[in-house]
């Protein structure tokens, strides 16, 4: 059996995102998980907010807790996550964020979704109004610097909220951006999930691009495991 390691920038599990990707990997993988804030309760965590000029990163406590995090204060944690994955003898290790990281230290393949996904949603925004969502409005300036150069509109939602906060903030951030006239929208955290994305179609009627959906499908390229036909 194929092992893969999950290796999220909050607590793990994230059985959030593994609904997600499962859909698309053959049930012959085994997934293990580690996360950067594993060990770490909600007063330590917090001391890795950004400071003033240091971007945020948007993840959560394993009881579902939103933290803020950013990178170069979890950089050794998240080192520190790979290499318990790699010890446990998983093939391929996927950072479970979609920001931009420095390269882990691995003897075997990272896959890190950032520039993946930034490149594959480039190319499909190609003379298009693109949509972006971020979790946290504390991105949106950063996220209108990384699509600068697009005819991009970025808001925000969280994938945190209760569910009854849930519903309203994405459909504020869908009619948002149905009022720009996107043409595709782009959900940029792996925490988002297949009922954002529905809620997302539905009041703009258009494309949609999840990405832990896409992260799997590439995994599954990746390791060529394959369905019984």
């Amino acid at each position: 059996m194929l092992k893969i390691g999950l290796l999220t920038i909050g607590q793990s599990p994230r059985d959030d995102i593994v609904a997600v990707m499962r859909g698309y990997l053959s049930p012959e993988v085994e997934i293990l998980q580690r996360g950067a804030l594993d060990g770490l309760d909600l007063p330590a965590a917090s001391r890795l907010r950004p400071e003033a000029g240091q971007p945020t990163l948007v993840t959560r406590m394993r009881d579902g807790t939103e933290v803020e995090v950013t990178h170069e204060k979890i950089g050794p944690l998240l080192q520190k996550g790979a290499d318990a994955l790699l010890q446990e003898g998983v093939g391929l290790v996927v950072l479970l964020c979609t920001g931009e990281f420095p390269p882990l230290r691995a003897d075997r393949m990272v896959l890190y979704p950032g520039r993946l996904l930034h490149d594959l949603v480039a190319a499909l925004a190609t003379g298009a109004r693109l949509g972006v969502v971020m979790p946290s409005p504390a991105q949106i300036p950063s996220a209108q610097e990384r699509w600068a150069g697009f005819d991009a509109v970025v808001t925000a939602a969280s994938p945190y909220l209760v569910p009854e906060l849930s519903a309203s903030e994405w459909q504020r951030a869908a009619e948002e951006l149905r009022a720009a006239g996107v043409d595709l929208v782009y959900l940029a955290c792996m925490g988002m999930d297949e009922e954002m994305k529905r809620a997302v179609q539905r009041v703009t009627g258009k494309p949609v691009v999840l990405a832990s959906a896409v992260v799997a499908r590439i995994v599954d390229e990746l390791i060529g495991c394959r369905r019984s036909k």
